[in-house]
């Protein structure tokens, strides 16, 4: 069970769909920034064993609770967590070392949209420490030639993130779309961009959150089931969350 906090940021459905877009080979070299409560390199390591994962979060708060989930799991030999500005930390990090790279960044710009009073909550949704382009620049100096980043951001802002990637000589080769349910308009989407990558086309599919009567599809039953996770998450304080992840 990995561990929430009751007040502040909590993951919600994101981490899970990113996991499951990212394709991981045996013995990767990871990087996850942003890492919240760790919750994406646990997921990422039951695809695959004897994965190298680089966690980076810049909330002592968090990165405190992501080295207990990871050590909780059981995984402190192969995540190394990092509380830190991924701005900083990359200078610090070796050129052209990692295989692929996630993050579920901060969705909204600063200077649109309400900014939460709680500064962990903030954070987390604002681009207050690290926007698009500050995040694709970094990442670009730390990727292998061909490694590839996973982000996530609200359909709102696809063509300026398929822009910066693309300016950015990291080309994006798979993109699915997030609906809530079908006939709904689509919440987010996932992207994978490839360093220098030659391709010149994007493989696009989607994927439904819930049935018309509210219950989780079948795709997303099965990503659940796939990282063993029972829908719901421990927050700190409580013995259960009451709530599904998601809703």
């Amino acid at each position: 069970m990995i561990e929430q906090r009751d007040e502040g940021y909590r993951f919600s459905i994101d981490p899970f769909l990113l996991a499951d877009f990212a394709n991981v080979s045996f013995g990767n070299k990871i990087l996850d920034v942003g890492t919240g409560s760790g919750i994406i390199p646990i997921l990422i390591s039951k695809k695959k064993s004897e994965l190298k994962i680089t966690a980076v979060e810049i909330q002592k708060l968090l990165s405190d609770l992501a080295l207990t989930n990871v050590q909780s799991a059981g995984l402190s030999a192969f995540v190394e967590v990092i509380c830190g500005d991924y701005l900083e930390v990359s200078q610090k990090l070796q050129v052209n070392s990692f295989d692929l790279i996630l993050s579920n960044p901060p969705y909204t710009k600063l200077n649109s949209g309400r900014v939460n009073p709680n500064p962990v909550k903030a954070i987390a949704r604002h681009e207050i420490k690290l926007n698009l382009p500050n995040l694709v620049e970094a990442s670009f100096r730390l990727l292998k030639p061909n490694g590839k980043i996973v982000l996530s951001y609200p359909i709102s802002r696809k063509s300026e993130v398929l822009e910066v990637l693309n300016r950015s000589k990291l080309v994006p080769t798979r993109l699915r779309s997030v609906f809530g349910r079908p006939g709904a308009i689509a919440k987010f989407f996932l992207v994978e961009a490839e360093k220098l990558s030659a391709s010149s086309s994007i493989e696009e599919d989607s994927i439904y959150i819930y049935k018309p009567d509210g219950s989780y599809s079948e795709k997303m039953e099965r990503i659940y089931a796939s990282f063993d996770h029972p829908y719901r998450s421990h927050r700190v304080g409580q013995k259960r969350d009451s709530s599904g992840v998601g809703q």
